[in-house]
């Protein structure tokens, strides 16, 4: 992993998609989907009413197959990327590491940067002063509601995971945060 480096220079950090990592997902989203498919043709029973209502099963079939159909779409296609999962510059940062990535975000923009966690997934949140453009910026109108509901729950529309980069979370807080300071002391 490249340890940080002073901002002001036009130094970059560019911090690679992990591969490994993706790998993991599409398998895990091609097994979601064989299970559901599973469920779909062969509407298993069990001895409970809830779980043996036909309907049941053929809507988390279908949902299973259309949600993870999307992830293996989406590991596919970030496994072909070939592009850094995020760029650290003295301009701002660059995000392309996920499916709801903003792409350039100026230093001059964000505020700080703090971690928070959904269930056992931890994630930066980006916080920016001006949200309601990065919103707006989004055309895509599931992409959109992600962002809209990260920004009503935890303060900012951006939210990065390291869960695609060849980095840990923290190793990814420290470089946000001498980026952030080093451009607060460039402003000065």
């Amino acid at each position: 992993m490249t340890k940080p480096l002073p901002m002001p220079n036009k130094q970059s950090i560019s911090i690679p998609l992990s591969k490994s990592k993706l790998t993991k997902g599409l398998i895990g989203a091609l097994l979601f989907v064989l299970s559901s498919c599973w469920l779909l043709v062969y509407q298993p029973t069990v001895n409970n009413p809830v779980f043996d209502n036909p309907l049941l099963k053929y809507g988390a079939a279908v949902a299973g197959i259309l949600f993870f159909g999307y992830g293996i779409i989406y590991f596919s296609r970030k496994l072909a990327d070939k592009k850094p999962g995020l760029i650290i510059d003295d301009e701002g940062l660059f995000d392309n590491s996920s499916a709801a990535a903003v792409g350039r975000i100026p230093w001059m923009n964000i505020t700080r940067v703090v971690t928070t966690q959904v269930m056992n997934q931890q994630f930066l949140v980006i916080v920016v002063n001006n949200p309601e453009h990065y919103i707006n910026e989004q055309h895509n109108a599931i992409k959109k509601k992600g962002m809209i509901y990260n920004f009503k729950h935890f303060g900012s529309p951006i939210a990065i995971s390291a869960g695609g980069l060849k980095c840990n979370l923290s190793e990814l807080l420290e470089m946000l945060d001498a980026g952030l300071v080093a451009h607060r002391m460039a402003v000065v």
